[in-house]
């Protein structure tokens, strides 16, 4: 991946900063509903269930343009890791790399003002806007023998 500057890189992607008066789960909300953040987060098609693709680009849309000049980038991916962990409505989901949450029922009005749309609606759209999944070995075995 080329080297950005600050400038660059907050310049295509300030539309998706977080907003002075957002807390942590709104943030990711706002991105998994927002197509333009795909390559950075995305529902994966499992109820409310996300994956973060790119937690430096995550962390630093977060506490930018605060924390960037106190901080190294490995540092305020720790922070955000750790917020993560304490955020009482996301919680982890087991996964390879660790990079799989889950929006828990705690802010699920929220949710629903925010999008406009009911519980079932959110979760039509969330599996409807997940990647396409590659098949597992098991799944392909059992497609074969139909």
């Amino acid at each position: 991946m080329p080297y950005q500057s600050w400038f660059e890189f907050y310049a295509g992607k300030c539309h998706l900063r977080r907003n002075s008066y957002e807390w942590l789960w709104s943030f990711l909300f706002r991105l998994c509903m927002d197509p333009r953040a795909c390559s950075i987060i995305t529902f994966i098609g499992d109820g409310l269930k996300f994956r973060i693709i790119n937690v430096q680009t995550l962390a630093l849309l977060y506490y930018f343009p605060n924390d960037t000049f106190v901080f190294t980038d490995q540092e305020i991916v720790h922070l955000f890791r750790r917020a993560l962990a304490r955020n009482q409505a996301i919680c982890n989901c087991w996964a390879t790399n660790n990079d799989v949450y889950d929006f828990t029922s705690l802010r699920e009005n929220e949710m629903s003002v925010y999008s406009g749309m009911n519980m079932e609606q959110l979760l039509d759209y969330a599996y409807c806007v997940a990647p396409p999944r590659e098949m597992t070995r098991t799944e392909k075995g059992n497609s074969s023998s139909e």
